[in-house]
């Protein structure tokens, strides 16, 4: 039998996420409140490694958003068994708000590789406007499949109730909660879960529209042999139990700061563009399909532009994709891979050239080629500069030195996003604008 959750703060705890900013927006949480955490990168090898080192918090990006159903729960399987015969975790599964991705295979897999008799389900991400809400998953207050979610090139939902998405891997032992009774006596729901697991039910799929009903859904932490699977609003619940600490500020020259943005979601484009209004930041703009076809040319043009912005400028680097065609966007996005390591090997270079102190990936496979390309073996993740940014920093044996880095997935955030983390990093105020093409 799995220890019961109570109290949380004792526990040492595994995350496992299925995409790099998943997993460091959702294991911040815990560094908010003084928890030590480490992300780990790279394969069952790092992990073994890692494993050993003193951390409250182990969290682990498995890279199966995008995998085939059977290879991601083949995948999680391996990586949570790992965890398991290493030692005693909590293990909490992070799926996506939005419900991309293969959500209840890798349940599945985190649930037969460790014992967990049953799920808790609640992938609310309110901060974030993600809600869900008589079992469907909103975004804005608007149904996710109508949303930019339901259009992915690469992971379309094309279902946002959460329990019909479970059933085809759980048939007859899903069971929804709504508002009403979450928003009950504690006993009250806590009675609801244990009458269905009475009736052999397996996941519990549980609205919320606000942290305070997250709150009360964390409150079933004292049931024994609960699997708890959300996204950040659901972590952020669970760590809350210690009172938070406010985020480490580090304070760094705009000149030593590179936003990197690998993301092509209309939320990136808006943020993008009030970024570079600011006359404390230089725009760098890669040819999209130059970085595909010849990569190494187009970063020697980047780095030779890059040459002549003031040093106490930071850098904007971004596709061109924004102002290309329909099409263009995507043969851009089908050649996604490619354009994220052309990112991974330029942030080096620029890293090198400018001598970076902090760098922020926008997109989660370009913040995993990003944090590769840097040789990082794990981030240490201290806080959010705003709900959905973690930021922490990591050691690149490339360049012989710590820097702070900062993973947001591409959708996250309100238009001023990039401007804020500017405003909380640097150590001038900002104001107008600078282009280079």
């Amino acid at each position: 039998m799995i220890a019961a959750l109570y109290p949380v703060m004792n526990t040492k705890w595994c995350i496992i996420a299925d995409d790099f900013t998943g997993a460091s927006d959702s294991a911040v949480q815990f560094g908010a409140i003084g928890r030590t955490v480490r992300l780990i990168l790279g394969g069952l090898d790092s992990i073994t490694k890692e494993i050993r080192k003193n951390t409250d918090v182990v969290v682990v990006n498995t890279d199966t958003r995008f995998s085939s159903s059977n290879a991601a729960y083949l995948t999680v399987m391996d990586t949570a068994t790992v965890f398991k015969t290493a030692g005693q975790f909590q293990f909490f599964k992070k799926i996506d708000s939005t419900l991309r991705g293969n959500i209840a295979e890798e349940t599945a897999a985190v649930m037969a590789a460790t014992g967990y008799r049953f799920a808790i389900v609640a992938p609310a991400a309110p901060r974030n406007h993600r809600t869900v809400v008589d079992g469907h998953c909103m975004v804005n207050g608007t149904m996710v499949t109508l949303t930019t979610a339901g259009k992915d090139p690469f992971t379309p939902v094309v279902d946002g109730r959460v329990a019909s998405l479970f059933a085809t891997r759980f048939p007859q032992v899903v069971q929804e909660i709504h508002l009403d009774l979450i928003r009950t006596q504690p006993t009250e729901l806590k009675a609801a879960i244990q009458q269905g697991l009475a009736k052999g039910q397996r996941i519990f799929v549980l609205d919320a529209e606000c942290m305070e009903d997250l709150d009360a859904i964390a409150g079933l932490r004292s049931l024994s042999g609960c699997l708890f699977v959300g996204a950040s609003g659901l972590a952020e619940a669970l760590a809350r139990s210690c009172s938070a600490a406010l985020p480490r500020r580090p304070r760094i020259g705009p000149g030593r700061i590179a936003f990197i943005i690998g993301s092509l979601t209309p939320t990136s484009a808006v943020q993008c563009r009030l970024l570079a209004a600011s006359s404390s930041v230089a725009e760098l703009v890669c040819d999209s399909r130059a970085a595909i076809q010849d990569p190494g040319h187009e970063i020697a043009r980047l780095l030779a532009l890059a040459a002549d912005i003031p040093a106490a400028m930071a850098l904007l680097v971004r596709t061109d994709g924004f102002e290309k065609p329909d099409e263009d966007i995507l043969v851009l996005k089908e050649k996604g891979p490619a354009f994220s390591r052309f990112l991974g090997d330029l942030t080096l270079a620029l890293a090198k050239a400018r001598r970076l102190r902090f760098i922020l990936a926008s997109g989660g496979d370009c913040a995993a080629r990003i944090a590769s390309a840097l040789g990082a073996g794990s981030v240490q993740l201290l806080n959010e500069i705003i709900p959905g940014l973690p930021f922490g920093y990591l050691h690149s044996p490339a360049l012989g030195r710590r820097l702070y880095f900062v993973s947001k997935s591409g959708g996250f955030g309100p238009p001023t996003a990039l401007v804020e983390v500017l405003d909380f990093i640097a150590s001038s105020p900002i104001h107008q604008k600078e282009h280079v093409q």
